[in-house]
């Protein structure tokens, strides 16, 4: 066994609980505990702080409030569907109607601490994969809506260990 390997499940017994985001991330119990060390240690590498998040391809953004929004890449850890704010995720839509509403120019959704108003719907979040389903919370109050033409950017986090963010930006379709 590799020192690297000693050292993780050294780690994994020793600790028991991997940090978590929102409460909702996994692995949420001691990773040891279906005596699977394959397991343990894949775990504790989907939480390591060397798990830094990449956006490889974002689908089409609509201006709708309901949609899939499919964010493919790596290194986003792991988080159970919720519907809310999270540390991990944040939209940021340049909107010129929010100037009249002194919100500068833009609106956000999604990232706790943010103080924005407008929530997000997510169903799957994986290493690999999230499924935005909706903007939910103040979504259409002011100026807080998805419009053609407009561009938008996302940032994502790692759900473990908050390394990050990964950005991407695109246009409203």
């Amino acid at each position: 066994m590799n020192r690297f390997v000693r050292q993780a499940l050294a780690l994994a017994i020793a600790g028991g609980v991997l940090a978590a985001c929102s409460g909702g991330a996994v692995p949420s119990a001691n990773p040891l505990s279906n005596a699977n060390p394959s397991a343990a240690l894949h775990s504790l590498v989907l939480a390591s702080p060397n798990a830094t998040p990449r956006i490889k391809h974002v689908s089409p953004i609509q201006a709708e409030q309901y949609q899939n929004i499919v964010i493919r890449g790596t290194g986003f850890g792991h988080m159970k569907p919720y519907n809310g704010d999270s540390c991990c995720v944040q939209f940021v839509v340049s909107n010129p109607a929010c100037y009249y509403y002194g919100d500068y120019g833009t609106w956000q959704a999604g990232y706790e601490g943010s103080g924005n108003e407008v929530t997000l719907q997510v169903s799957k979040w994986s290493n690999k994969k999230i499924i935005v389903t909706g903007f939910t919370g103040l979504y259409g109050y002011s100026c807080w809506t998805l419009n053609s033409g407009q561009p938008i950017t996302l940032h994502i986090w790692n759900a473990q260990n908050q390394s990050g963010p990964a950005t991407w930006s695109g246009t409203i379709q």
